[in-house]
């Protein structure tokens, strides 16, 4: 009986994202209008297709983001050429505006592996889901060697610093950079 329970529990959690009614929280509660919230998303997984064939880049060790055109990917290189590479794609992609790179050095750290990544990850949203007064799902996290990336798009800059600041105090993130903006 408790594993029906458990099982009826992780099927209702997995429901929205199966059926698409994440994503259209997602646009409901987005800065942008639905036009632009789409275009981005189309941007994302045409670059994302890109990175999937080809040879240089490898999707596994970058994340590709897009807000108002801006492409935004964040990630691990292992040389300059290929991170090059990565811009050059990007460009190609009917929609892009300007790419924003946030490289790392591709390199095994001990004191910070996938699993530090993860759980500074898990605690950093749990942070910006706990403040009621803003709205975390429009800003994505991403965690690369123990440093937080943050991008999005906010209301105001009173959001924007609120974020910074929360994503500041959570232990173990060595450094923040923000690329969060004030939609306009």
């Amino acid at each position: 009986m408790r594993r029906n329970i458990l099982l009826i529990l992780l099927c209702l959690f997995l429901l929205p994202s199966l059926t698409g009614c994440g994503t259209i929280y997602k646009a409901a509660v987005d800065e942008r209008d639905i036009g632009t919230f789409v275009d981005d998303g189309r941007i994302e997984s045409s670059v994302r297709a890109r990175f999937i064939s080809d040879e240089t880049v490898k999707l596994r060790d970058v994340s590709v983001n897009s807000y108002l055109g801006t492409v935004y990917i964040v990630g691990e290189f292992e040389s300059d050429a290929q991170k090059m590479h990565s811009v050059k794609l990007t460009r190609e992609v009917s929609g892009v505006r300007k790419v924003v790179v946030v490289p790392f050095p591709k390199r095994d750290d001990p004191t910070c592996g996938i699993s530090d990544d993860l759980a500074l990850y898990a605690q950093i949203k749990a942070t910006l889901v706990e403040d009621s007064s803003i709205w975390s799902t429009q800003v994505d996290v991403k965690t690369v060697q123990c440093n937080a990336i943050i991008l999005g798009l906010v209301a105001n800059q009173r959001d924007a610093d609120k974020i910074v600041r929360h994503v500041n105090d959570v232990s173990g993130v060595r450094t923040v950079q923000s690329f969060v903006r004030i939609a306009k």
